[in-house]
């Protein structure tokens, strides 16, 4: 008689779980509303690295919500006139522009420190999934408690800390974007508090950062950064940034050159800088230090330049042409930078040569069989 009654009141407590459940437990949204979000994505969005369109749809106690965020109007007015076509009422329905309105005039930043990663997610333990750079403009999307949500000047979207930006209004971002500027060439360096090499530094440099210059003072530049912080640079180090972006295209020597500079450098998931390149990070770099932009992700710099036609001799390839790898041209997973005589230069472990000729000691069978495509910037 015990058990029956024990048997009974387990059996009325999960009843009352599975209603409560039921009341409270998100419910999956129709099947004709979820496939119009995602057909309004795959359109106004299909590259996720570059936009943002996060919005879902679920049932709460028997009402259907849509909501979520996006950085593209037209995707979000796009949603909104095809929801209401299914008579899906006004008050059910969030999707917030970004950025914020909330944020009013500060929407933008510029990144403060050497080197700043980017994560998929608002905490230290997401991963880096690109990185920022000191001078580097940045446009402010939402705020996430210690980090900000933004999108990167090469378009990338993510989380970065707050501390590595300085967020500006409008009228601030384009005083510091009319400063004069230094862009830094060499592989490390530091802006010093003295102009002695022995005094305390302000902060570490890397390749490819730039900085405000103030004035010449013999051997140095007095420089600033976005959040005020100034001290000196070696002139010898540093290049005025308008002479480099209007420097002459680079000759293949030239191009060689700077990424042998490079070698022994590790190789850092999303990383672009001395400190540490992936694959794609590494070929950005090299064409960066000659004013040239290229794509964030090998899979974008395979659609950049012209095509190269390849063979099992090679012979039509030049140095300075990028080697795009992977398990077809659609699946790009690796590039490097072709330096002549059969060998190419890569962020693999390291930044080191490979070879495509079987006699040679450096040769690479994998990478043999995986080249797709080349391609040539210049």
């Amino acid at each position: 008689m015990k058990m029956q009654r024990s048997l009974i009141i387990v059996s009325g407590i999960l009843f009352l779980s599975s209603v409560v459940l039921a009341q409270f437990s998100p419910l999956p949204a129709p099947k004709e509303v979820t496939e119009l979000i995602q057909e309004t994505g795959r359109a106004f969005v299909p590259e996720r690295r570059l936009q943002v369109f996060n919005v879902k749809a679920e049932m709460q106690n028997d009402t259907l919500v849509v909501q979520g965020e996006t950085t593209v109007p037209a995707a979000r007015d796009s949603l909104l006139s095809r929801l209401a076509r299914l008579r899906i009422e006004p008050n059910r329905i969030q999707i917030v522009a970004l950025p914020l309105a909330s944020l009013g005039e500060k929407t933008r930043g510029v990144i403060t420190v050497s080197t700043a990663p980017l994560r998929s997610g608002a905490d230290v333990d997401f991963e880096q999934i690109n990185q920022g750079i000191l001078g580097e403009p940045v446009t402010i999307l939402r705020h996430a408690g210690m980090f900000w949500y933004i999108q990167l000047s090469d378009g990338y979207v993510g989380y970065m800390m707050n501390s590595s930006i300085t967020v500006m209004d409008k009228q601030q971002f384009a005083a510091w974007q009319a400063r004069p500027k230094v862009i830094f060439m060499d592989n490390f360096g530091q802006v010093y508090s003295k102009k002695k090499t022995d005094s305390y530094p302000v902060c570490d440099l890397t390749e490819g950062l730039v900085l405000a210059r103030e004035k010449k003072e013999g051997k140095w530049w007095r420089v600033s950064l976005p959040d005020g912080r100034s001290g000196y640079v070696l002139k010898n180090q540093v290049r005025l940034l308008e002479e480099h972006l209007a420097q002459p295209k680079p000759n293949p020597e030239q191009l060689v050159h700077t990424a042998r500079c490079f070698t022994g450098h590790p190789y850092l998931w999303g990383g672009l800088t001395t400190k540490g390149f992936d694959c794609s990070g590494f070929t950005k770099a090299i064409y960066r230090h000659y004013g040239i932009t290229l794509p964030r992700d090998a899979n974008m710099q395979v659609l950049a330049g012209e095509p190269v036609a390849m063979d099992s001799s090679y012979s039509q390839l030049q140095p300075g042409d990028l080697l795009f790898f992977g398990r077809s041209l659609q699946r790009i997973t690796h590039v490097g930078m072709y330096i002549g005589g059969k060998k190419f230069i890569h962020s693999d472990g390291w930044v080191h040569i490979n070879s495509f000729d079987p006699a040679d000691a450096e040769f690479s069978a994998y990478r043999v069989k995986g080249l797709q495509a080349v391609r040539r910037i210049l």
